[in-house]
């Protein structure tokens, strides 16, 4: 029972965090770990990021353990941790629990706030659940440090959106699509980089389907010139039946399949060619009368930028207070 007042705690506190960047703008957070003031439990440490993870991402906001620019985490300093004795020993924890939230690569904290807890179990665990669990009063105090740093980030793109373009376009030129899409899908809806970032995105899909296309144009040109008989025909149409109707050297595909079909007079295949062709001619005119083309490459986008950062040597910050001052340490 009690750990189920813990998690609506944590759910509590990630409702407040979507609520905050409701309005169009889906930034992205990961969670951070922290090196604590006072020894944790790691089952309280693992809990904590674990369950807030997962509770932010339910409620839309893009949470990644691998990497993200701007994460959230949370300390414990203790004024008292004792143990009451029985029977039943009790354990008794005050403790004062400070939320962070910041910018992994410029090391910067962005806004930070703390809350005085209290909490008693009859196991350490249990006594952390227990003041893990009053976070939920403290609602107006949450909201306000989550607007103040939603406030910085949103501020560091409209400043900073230019760079990110630069990378997407340089990755794009070196064919590096997926991390051309990493960066121009980055930039939130509600900064005013957004709209050039959908430009760039279209460019980056466009500029790998006629690359994918004139690979597939030259397999197939090669596959007819070794054999210009059936079976290269065959082998030729396997690569040509695979282009993008929206690809740049689709005219030239199809001029390529009618030549191979003069020169094969037996109707090899006819029936299928025939129905392949009407098939992207059809997919080809819906292309060009989708006016939703642009959002759901966008969000194929953002799918493609995901996989790809999950697909990347794993990076860890962990965010370290020394002394009043912070520092960030990161590992692959």
């Amino acid at each position: 029972m009690k750990t189920s007042r813990y998690l609506l705690a944590i759910v509590a506190f990630a409702g407040l965090f979507m609520t905050a960047n409701a309005q169009n703008c889906d930034l992205r957070i990961s969670i951070a770990p922290i090196e604590q003031g006072e020894s944790v439990p790691n089952s309280i440490n693992s809990r904590i990021e674990n369950q807030l993870m997962r509770a932010v991402s339910s409620y839309g906001v893009s949470a990644d353990p691998y990497y993200c620019q701007f994460f959230i985490s949370g300390r414990f300093d203790h004024a008292l941790d004792d143990v009451v004795p029985g029977p039943p020993a009790r354990y008794v924890l005050k403790t004062t629990f400070t939320i962070y939230i910041g910018d992994a690569i410029n090391k910067q904290v962005y806004a930070s706030t703390s809350f005085d807890l209290k909490g008693v179990g009859n196991t350490q665990e249990r006594a952390y659940i227990s003041a893990l669990s009053s976070i939920s009063n403290h609602t107006n105090q949450l909201a306000g440090v989550i607007e103040k740093a939603k406030a910085k980030i949103i501020d560091y793109y409209n400043n900073n959106y230019q760079s990110y373009l630069s990378k997407a376009r340089l990755a794009m030129s070196k064919r590096n699509y997926d991390e051309a899409l990493y960066y121009a899908s980055s930039i939130p809806e509600c900064c005013v980089g957004y709209k050039k970032a959908c430009d760039v995105i279209m460019q980056v899909y466009q500029s790998n389907v006629d690359y994918d296309g004139d690979l597939l144009l030259a397999q197939a040109k090669a596959a007819w010139a070794a054999k210009p008989d059936e079976d290269g025909a065959r082998e030729a149409w396997s690569f040509l039946s695979r282009i993008d109707p929206s690809a740049s050297c689709y005219g030239t595909a199809m001029s390529l399949g009618n030549q191979i079909q003069k020169v094969i007079k037996e109707n090899w295949d006819f029936e299928y060619k025939e129905k392949y062709r009407n098939e992207i001619d059809l997919e080809r005119r819906r292309i060009a009368a989708d006016h939703d083309l642009e959002r759901r490459r966008i969000a194929a986008a953002r799918d493609a930028a995901v996989a790809y950062a999950k697909n990347q040597p794993r990076v860890i910050t962990n965010f370290v207070i020394r002394n009043n001052n912070y520092h960030f340490h990161r590992y692959y």
